[in-house]
């Protein structure tokens, strides 16, 4: 197994989404919202990149945005006939989890890569590197997620859900044959997105050495509704050295973590 993902032996059945797309006015009632927080990226090495392309230099690593709550993040995704990408609606409830609002938020597309292999959420993240004076360098192409409760983020927050259901990739994303999808992130927990996955990466051949930061950045447009916005970035300080195909990165202490 793979973190977040099985071999298929323990599936559970999928998340269901409504029958059909919302109809009726979008509205965003005053009710409980997710907080997504994004945790400084970790795991980070420098690698030749999934194809092992002569001549290039990636930066890999580890990445995990988290859900503060109070509210649940439920997103569902509609594909018209002859559409290849599925229209996403964030959903709203009340305190007796009766839906009362919803908003169009972006679009679902589906991912055929290995690693990956079902529908993603193109507006919950992204990932920037970005020079000493927090300019952006380079911008990863990994732009869009399936959303799954990989990872216990915390657990003491409020209304946090100590047993998610949706905790596997394997089934939290739909098929590749799918019309609409659900997509939740529960409140207390993270998904996790690891530096072995396509697109976990920055291509740095032409990034000169110095100091940079990696920067994760949950709702980069701001589309989906939350409590907070001010707390949707998180750093982490890395020094580039080294050559052309030998690179190296060092990545000093953060907070309470010493290590990479």
């Amino acid at each position: 197994d793979k973190g977040g993902q099985t071999d298929g032996s323990r599936k559970a059945p999928a998340l269901q989404p409504l029958a059909q797309r919302p109809a009726g006015k979008a509205s965003v009632p005053d009710v409980p919202k997710p907080d997504l927080r994004s945790l400084p990226a970790y795991g980070i090495v420098v690698s030749d990149g999934e194809k092992d392309v002569p001549g290039k230099d990636y930066l890999a690593f580890s990445a995990n945005v988290w859900n503060a709550g109070p509210a649940q993040l439920v997103v569902d995704g509609f594909r018209s006939p002859g559409k290849a990408k599925m229209d996403a609606y964030q959903y709203f409830y009340d305190a007796k989890g009766k839906q009362v609002g919803y908003t169009p938020t972006g679009t679902m597309e589906w991912d055929p890569r290995p690693g990956h292999m079902h529908w993603h959420f193109t507006d919950f993240a992204s990932y920037r590197l970005l020079k000493a004076d927090k300019k952006e360098a380079v911008r990863s192409g990994k732009e869009a997620f399936c959303l799954a409760n990989t990872d216990a983020i915390d657990y003491t927050v409020k209304n946090a859900n100590w047993h998610p259901f949706n905790t596997d990739l394997s089934t939290a994303c739909g098929e590749e044959n799918s019309i609409s999808v659900r997509e939740v992130l529960d409140v207390g927990s993270g998904d996790t997105y690891s530096q072995d996955l396509p697109g976990q990466s920055f291509d740095i051949t032409d990034v000169p050495n110095g100091t940079y930061y990696i920067q994760v950045l949950a709702n980069p447009e701001k589309r989906l509704k939350e409590t907070n916005l001010d707390n949707n970035s998180a750093l982490r300080k890395i020094v580039l050295g080294g050559k052309p195909d030998a690179r190296t990165v060092t990545v000093p202490a953060h907070d309470l973590v010493n290590a990479n």
